[in-house]
């Protein structure tokens, strides 16, 4: 009997990471995004909203730097920002909106990060005001 290795080396190709959560980001009616919520950035917030999932408002938008959605999630600061980039997903917890972010800017509102849309940002991007976002657990 010949031992090769000591150790067995687990197959990570499908293991779920502790820190990011894939989420589906839908725009009805026009299509979808993929996103990911990152524990690690806020994981008060991002544990509320993976248990509220799914979560659907109608879209808003503040000028050109991001498209946001009221929810009726309660929830502080965390790890705040007023610097965000494009693609990134943010709390806002004056309202409860969650936050798509369109271009790289700095806003007024400390809000909490999130995570990132990982795919297809022009779809949020061609979102009007009153057009409903919902945001599903990835399977």
């Amino acid at each position: 009997m010949r031992i090769t290795s000591l150790f067995a080396v687990p197959d990570t190709s499908m293991q779920i990471s502790a820190t990011r959560r894939s989420i589906k980001i839908e725009v009805v009616g026009k299509g979808f995004c993929e996103g990911e919520f990152y524990r690690h950035k806020a994981p008060l917030t991002v544990g509320l909203l993976l248990r509220s999932l799914p979560l659907r408002g109608r879209a808003a938008r503040y000028r050109d730097e991001f498209v946001y959605f009221t929810t009726n999630i309660i929830s502080g600061l965390e790890k705040p920002s007023q610097i965000f980039k494009r693609g990134d997903i943010a709390f806002m917890p004056l309202n409860g909106s969650i936050c798509f972010f369109l271009k790289d800017c700095q806003v007024s509102q400390r809000m909490t990060p999130l995570g990132q849309v990982t795919s297809s940002l022009e779809i949020i991007g061609s979102s009007a005001t009153g057009d409903v976002i919902a945001i599903y657990a990835a399977l």
